[in-house]
């Protein structure tokens, strides 16, 4: 997949970001979409800056969370500042804006990352630029 991001171009990358087991994508008008890849199949959890179909969520004010089949707030998404906030996931925060990428503390700016797995991959541990593509998640098709 090539796509451009926060000012960062992924060439030939399964993943642009792996945000624990979910990648985040952004089209070409500036959405976010999130797919969750924990399990056998792929789960569309957010597209085009809105909960999916189908996904659990509750309405906060300027953003809404993503809840797991428990009801566990796992994450919150706003859709006007791009940001990806972890309620009970233990993950850094993921902001996209027009030229940068800040992921927790690190700002990232006109990177290109090619040919390989994950383009950026955060884990409960820390971030990674650039990286294999961790075993025992989803095929993501695009």
């Amino acid at each position: 997949m090539n796509i451009r991001m926060g000012g960062q171009f992924f060439m030939n990358v399964k993943v642009p970001i792996l945000w624990g087991s979910r990648a985040i994508l952004q089209d070409q008008h500036g959405h976010l979409s999130i797919i969750n890849l924990e399990g056998d199949s792929a789960v569309l959890e957010v597209i085009d800056d809105h909960p999916s179909a189908g996904a659990s969520f509750l309405p906060r004010t300027e953003a809404f969370v993503i809840l797991d089949r428990d009801g566990t707030e796992l994450y919150a998404v706003n859709p006007k500042t791009k940001s990806v906030t972890s309620i009970s996931l233990r993950l850094v925060p993921v902001t996209v804006g027009l030229q940068e990428l800040r992921v927790g503390t690190n700002v990232f700016a006109g990177n290109i990352v090619a040919g390989i797995g994950v383009g950026i991959l955060v884990t409960e541990s820390g971030i990674e630029l650039g990286g294999a593509l961790p075993p025992g998640l989803a095929a993501l098709r695009v």
